[in-house]
């Protein structure tokens, strides 16, 4: 048994909040790479016949394959993503013009891509990360996009093919469009690139050199020049399958892949209320040098030994409590022996211990080079959070060169729940990742284990807030066609997810709420094309995106067109006078929100106190059965009670951190905006509300002396009575507007009306237009409409004011990520002829098919064409013709 005593150095533990990946399979997402290995599906495929056709190009080699050897280590199959996935990129999302972006490594495309649903998952918005002190480290070392724009023609390149064809943009693209501060790395140490950019990223943090950091990989394959070399070596399998630790292993296959993490220090994570997916203990890096190796590219088990003893070393940590490795595993015959008996000789377990399991995603996804380390820490990212080991695919029986009984070694060939621990231990689990080149990395991650009230934005770690009955969901883009585009995939991804099949045995209505946090909290909503849906059920939602896609109106659903940048936060709160109440006001949000409960039921004591009973707030506002016995419309009712309304909106508006920048208000609002601005208080404003006096009381007590300026204008009854004053008159119709203009020469641009119905809008547009020079119209918004469901009004306009994140802090934590869908095809397929004679495709349109080729009858693959001759003039066969219809046909419908 290792267990190591030295003394530990301080190292902070890193907290990773965010994640998102691309592989092949369709996976999109980690949930979805999740799924494929629960479910150990095979996403393998022969090689689309639109990369390349490897036998084509190297038909001259396999002229001369007299044996048959070299056609049998030929590489036919792989991992390898759809050009669909290749293809999802806006241009115009990231301010690139077709051009440019057509030039753009595929890699850097979507790695631009990925990093927005990064954020979202981490619960950030492009706004939010916008300036921050974050490092970028990506790892890559496939170049067959530069290679393939080294041999375009001339007249086929633009100005932006050179420089945007070099690995630095991996990462510097990144940083460049979402202006992020920290350091930036791209690098290339082989096979372990992205495990590597994750050390990188860890040591930034802890020397606080950043504050966040995003790290991670990619690979593409594009060209044949690659699948050729390792065919050569015999590093690859043949048949495209990687079998990581079985007898059969017969080399590895390559896959396309990306992976991307975002990470924080775990105390500012914490503090920050992030969801945190498991906690990166630590990483280290080192090199094999050359004291074992046969060679340059074969693995060495003192280098991996020497790595394994420093780190765990390092951090005093007892090795009994790694459940699992996951291993680099490439299934090839050599390097798999190697790896798994250093790990058994280092964690040394005896038959009487847990057996050490092992593991390989490379059993599932191939191996994705740049990106292999990644992929591994996502899966185990993913089997913390589900607490969960899937199963090592591609396993027959072990190979006879692991020494796995002496070791007590378990290759894992089903998935294996967690085990509970005593004293409420965390399950820890090691990642492995090397270099051909010899640069090894290992990561120790542990669970996550959240404090038991650590409640932060309105979130605790690891839990969710109790599901509110309404539900909002908004999804926002830069076009009206990829809103559509979104709405469509989300309705699909909808779909598949039916009541009765929810993960962890969830009701609809905890599943809703997930998805509702998911897309709010933190996240700003600032593009040019918004759609906002507040609904109580699933077949409420339903609804509402059919009348969206369908374009017709529906209860609950927004559709918003507005500039792309954000709104400034200058809020102004207009309180309206009489005349909106209308019975039953209120009734909803009294049973729905707390806050407004609390002080609705506050101010009806205060009020019956002063009123000495004459009537009770809480009787005409809440406990009046139909609108024939209300008195809402009896002045001495009405006002008191859109008093309370306000005050009570006004409380919550600002607990959800909605804050006023300024404050109108008209008539009998004044009461309510003199105590929501500090002028008055509670009980001074509720006893002007509550004064009441007779007509003989007004002239004897207010009046008298002052008759020349003010006098009764109407008896409305025994104990209500108007004053009028052509003084009083005067003054008003100057002050209001001036007012008005003061509050808009601060540049207020939102308007939120704290009323029980809209009635100022009209006048609030009219003087703004009078004020404001600028072409932009006021946003002006409700709080509640008279009669109209009082929860789906007030979120609506909640989700218009999403331009700040805080406002969304006391409500959701963000998850899932929904692809972008592209307007045009960019995957620029590579420039080696998938076919001999027909070349390659241009990348024109989605609705054209042109196809170029130079062919060159000196050449040994063409000279056969000079056979075709009529009075000694090489022609090109009548035949050929039909082979290139066909071939153009099998590369459109495979």
């Amino acid at each position: 048994m290792a267990t190591i005593n030295n003394s530990s150095t301080s190292l902070e533990p890193i907290a990773l909040i965010g994640m998102s990946c691309e592989f092949a399979g369709d996976i999109h997402s980690p949930n979805d790479l999740w799924h494929a290995l629960k479910e150990s599906r095979d996403v393998g495929s022969t090689t689309p016949i639109d990369r390349f056709d490897l036998e084509s190009f190297t038909a001259h080699m396999l002229n001369m394959d007299n044996s048959g050897q070299f056609r049998q280590k030929l590489l036919r199959a792989g991992y390898f993503m759809s050009n669909q996935q290749w293809d999802m990129f806006e241009p115009s999302f990231f301010d690139l013009s077709d051009a440019e972006a057509g030039s753009v490594d595929p890699c850097h495309r979507l790695l631009m891509l990925k990093f927005v649903h990064l954020l979202d998952d981490a619960g950030y918005s492009v706004e939010k990360i916008n300036g921050t002190k974050t490092s970028v480290h990506i790892g890559q070392f496939s170049t067959d996009h530069a290679l393939a724009t080294s041999r375009m023609r001339p007249e086929h390149r633009s100005r932006f093919h050179g420089p945007n064809s070099l690995l630095y943009n991996a990462s510097t693209r990144l940083s460049y469009h979402f202006n992020l501060h920290g350091p930036n790395v791209s690098l290339d140490v082989a096979c372990s690139s992205s495990l590597e950019a994750l050390h990188m990223a860890v040591q930034c943090l802890r020397t606080n050199e950043a504050d966040m950091a995003v790290c991670g990989g990619v690979n593409g394959i594009f060209t044949p020049e690659n699948f050729l070399f390792s065919s050569l070596i015999g590093a690859q399998s043949p048949d495209g399958r990687s079998r990581s630790f079985s007898a059969d292993a017969n080399g590895y296959a390559k896959g396309d892949g990306l992976g991307l993490l975002l990470l924080k220090r775990l105390s500012d994570a914490e503090r920050d209320g992030d969801r945190i997916y498991c906690v990166i203990r630590d990483v280290l890096s080192g090199h094999d040098g050359n004291e074992d190796k046969l060679n340059f590219v074969v693995p060495s088990a003192a280098g991996q030994g020497r790595l394994l003893a420093n780190i765990y070393s390092r951090n005093n940590f007892d090795t009994r409590k790694i459940l699992f490795v996951e291993a680099h595993g490439t299934g090839t015959p050599v390097g798999d022996p190697i790896e798994a008996n250093c790990l058994g000789r280092f964690f040394n377990r005896s038959n009487l211990d847990p057996p050490l399991l092992l593991g390989s995603i490379k059993s599932n996804l191939g191996h994705t080079e740049g990106a292999a380390g990644v992929a591994s820490l996502i899966k185990v990212a993913m089997c913390m959070y589900h607490r969960g080991i899937t199963a090592n695919m591609q396993f027959t029986s072990l190979n006879p060169k692991i020494d796995a009984q002496k070791y007590n070694l378990h290759i894992v060939q089903n998935f294996i729940p967690f085990p509970t621990l005593p004293n409420n231990e965390k399950i820890a689990i090691g990642v492995n990742s090397f270099g051909m080149g010899g640069t090894t990395t290992h990561a120790i991650i542990e669970e996550y284990q959240p404090n038991k009230i650590s409640i932060t934005n309105g979130h605790i770690n690891g839990y969710h807030i109790k599901s509110k009955q309404y539900f909002t969901f908004i999804f926002s883009t830069k076009s009206r066609q990829t809103l559509n585009d979104q709405l469509i995939e989300f309705k699909r991804w909808l779909d598949t997810k039916p009541i009765n099949n929810i993960d962890d045995d969830d009701d609809d209505q905890a599943f809703l709420q997930r998805i509702s946090q998911q897309l709010l909290l933190k996240r700003t909503i600032s593009y040019t094309h918004s759609a906002i849906f507040v609904f109580v059920n699933r077949q409420q939602l339903q609804d509402q995106i059919n009348a969206f896609l369908t374009e017709q109106t529906s209860p609950g659903l927004s559709i918003i067109s507005r500039p792309t940048k954000a709104l400034s936060q200058k809020i102004c709160f207009v309180f309206s006078g009489q005349g909106p109440q209308w019975w039953a006001m209120g009734r909803q949000l009294y049973e729905s929100e707390p806050l407004f409960n609390k002080w609705i039921n506050l101010i009806d004591k205060e009020m019956t106190k002063i009123n000495n009973g004459e009537w009770r707030l809480l009787e005409e506002l809440i406990e009046k059965k139909n609108e024939q016995e209300s008195r809402i419309n009896d002045t001495n009712i009405a006002q008191p009670t859109l008093f309370t309304i306000q005050v009570a909106l006004t409380v919550s508006l600002i607990s959800w951190k909605i804050d006023p920048s300024s404050i109108i208000s008209h008539s009998a609002g004044d009461q309510a905006a003199a105590f929501v601005a500090g002028r008055l208080s509670l009980e001074e404003a509720i006893r002007m509300l509550a004064v009441s006096m007779s007509e003989e009381e007004i002239e004897n007590k207010l009046l008298k002396g002052i008759e020349h300026l003010a006098c009764i204008a109407f008896v409305n009854s025994p104990r209500s009575v108007t004053i009028s004053s052509d003084e009083i008159q005067q003054i008003l119709s100057i002050s209001y507007p001036n007012v008005f203009e003061a509050r808009l020469h601060k540049a207020a641009n939102v308007f939120l009306e704290i009323s029980s119905h809209l009635v100022l809008v009209k006048s609030i547009r009219e003087c703004y237009e009078l004020t404001n020079q600028q072409q932009s119209s006021p946003l002006i918004l409700p709080t509640l409409k008279r009669k109209e469901n009082e929860q789906i009004t007030l979120l609506s306009s909640l989700a218009q004011l999403t331009t700040s994140s805080h406002v969304w802090q006391q409500y959701f934590h963000t998850r899932q990520i929904l692809p972008m869908k592209n307007h045009k095809e960019y995957f620029d397929t590579n420039r080696i002829p998938t076919h001999p004679l027909l070349g390659i495709r241009q990348l024109v349109d989605q609705t054209s098919a042109t196809w170029k080729s130079l062919i060159n009858i000196n050449l040994s693959q063409h000279i056969y064409l000079k056979d075709y001759k009529s009075q000694d003039l090489i022609l090109f066969p009548a035949v050929a013709y039909l082979e290139l219809a066909t071939a153009a046909c099998q590369q459109l419908l495979p």
